[in-house]
């Protein structure tokens, strides 16, 4: 064999050296694209409800801009809180619900996002972009006198959202998000959550599953077998940036 990867070529390895590492790399990655395969094809047999994705997804293109941070704290909390019910076993000692009362370790939005960012249960920039809403929704709850955020998408934790716009320049959907920049800072954030909103749905869902499955989550939900759950989810984010931009691409 004397066709090897950039890398195996470099070493300084004999050539059946080299040979065994590119079969063995051939096979490996041949055996990931197949149960990648085989995952996508085993969610796409199953039916999921994006109407609350939808239903969120309006608000937060809609609604008053102090209502932001509220809204998408309140559907991460829910859907954070369905992933745990759905992925902790039960026969938990003191019952699997106490996880989630009083001081449990589920019990709170700040609680669920640190136990999925120790655990690597979802996307780390994903429960970070969460956590900086989750500060902000209590700031606005707490205070009394709404007119002092005035500004606050603006200013940190938020202005530090991951700008979903830079992810996708080098992806077919760059045209959407071409003229995000343009927008003003309250509507950079609208088009920011409702992605974040998104990748929390689709990997609230999916995530732990394939992780319980020993695949890496982000090459099967996101590479080239993905399942058909992510376009559906894309098509809805899609269809709420388009309202902030006011754009008919």
């Amino acid at each position: 064999m004397s066709e090897w990867d950039k890398d195996i070529a470099a070493l300084d390895l004999s050539d059946p050296e080299k040979n065994g590492l590119q079969v063995y790399r051939n096979y490996t990655t041949a055996f990931e694209k197949r149960r990648a395969k085989e995952f996508s094809e085993e969610v796409n047999a199953e039916s999921y409800n994006i109407s609350g994705l939808d239903g969120v997804c309006d608000a937060i293109a809609s609604d008053d801009e102090r209502f932001l941070p509220v809204i998408a704290c309140a559907f991460s909390d829910e859907a954070l809180h369905e992933m745990y019910k759905r992925e902790i076993p039960k026969g938990i000692p003191g019952g699997r619900d106490s996880l989630f009362a009083g001081y449990g370790p589920f019990s709170s939005l700040s609680k669920r996002i640190q136990v999925a960012c120790a655990f690597g249960w979802l996307s780390e920039d994903i429960l970070q972009d969460i956590d900086s809403l989750r500060k902000i929704r209590n700031k606005i709850s707490h205070s009394w006198d709404h007119e002092s955020l005035s500004g606050y998408a603006e200013q940190a934790p938020i202005s530090n959202i991951t700008p979903i716009e830079e992810i996708f320049k080098e992806h077919q959907a760059c045209l959407l998000f071409s003229n995000v920049k343009s927008l003003d800072a309250v509507g950079r954030l609208r088009v920011r959550t409702i992605w974040i909103l998104g990748r929390l749905f689709y990997e609230s869902l999916l995530y732990p599953r394939a992780l319980k499955k020993r695949l890496h989550p982000h090459g099967v939900l996101y590479g080239q077998y993905h399942p058909e759950l992510l376009s559906k989810v894309s098509g809805v984010c899609s269809e709420y940036s388009r309202k902030v931009l006011g754009s008919t691409i």
